[in-house]
């Protein structure tokens, strides 16, 4: 570990580090991720009911995802929240790279907008090749490699084995 986390036991912020108490933590990201799954929650609600009483429907399996996070979510922000109440003192976390993370989670948002509109295959090759090189990747061959491989992957077993239509 290095000295300066040995000797820091305080929030902190720098370009390459974040630094903070665990509950707090998980606290914040639960409140983002709650956010975030009840919009999808909402939307899910919004799609057709099932035909029949034996399926689920277009929206039942979104519907039963965003529910069973949500209870998940609910129970890491009571967690967090009981562990900022008990004496016992806070772990803290680091996390390397901060702007690496926000900046992979926006690439992420952005292939989700974009998925449609690019077709599935290009989208995970263009943003296959995004997301590693902002997670600092470099060598020519992984960038090259992981995208194709990623995108022969999801060929083989969407198109060519379930035979579904990708975007």
């Amino acid at each position: 570990m290095d000295d300066i986390l040995k000797n820091d036991k305080g929030w902190r912020f720098q370009l390459g580090l974040l630094r903070g108490a665990s509950p707090v933590i998980d606290l914040i990201g639960s409140v983002v991720l709650f956010g975030i799954f009840w919009v999808y929650l909402r939307s899910s609600l919004a799609l057709p009911p099932p035909l029949n009483d034996i399926d689920i429907g277009a929206g039942g399996f979104p519907r039963l995802l965003a529910l069973a996070t949500l209870v998940a979510i609910v129970a890491m922000a009571i967690s967090a929240i009981y562990r900022l109440l008990d004496r016992v003192p806070v772990s803290w976390v680091s996390v390397r790279r901060p702007v690496s993370v926000a900046l992979t989670t926006g690439l992420l948002i952005l292939q989700s907008v974009y998925f449609e509109q690019l077709g599935a295959l290009p989208c995970v090759l263009l943003f296959g090749l995004l997301t590693m090189l902002a997670c600092g990747e470099r060598r020519v061959l992984h960038l090259i490699g992981v995208p194709i491989a990623l995108a022969a992957f999801i060929y083989v077993v969407f198109v060519l084995a379930l035979h579904v239509n990708l975007p």
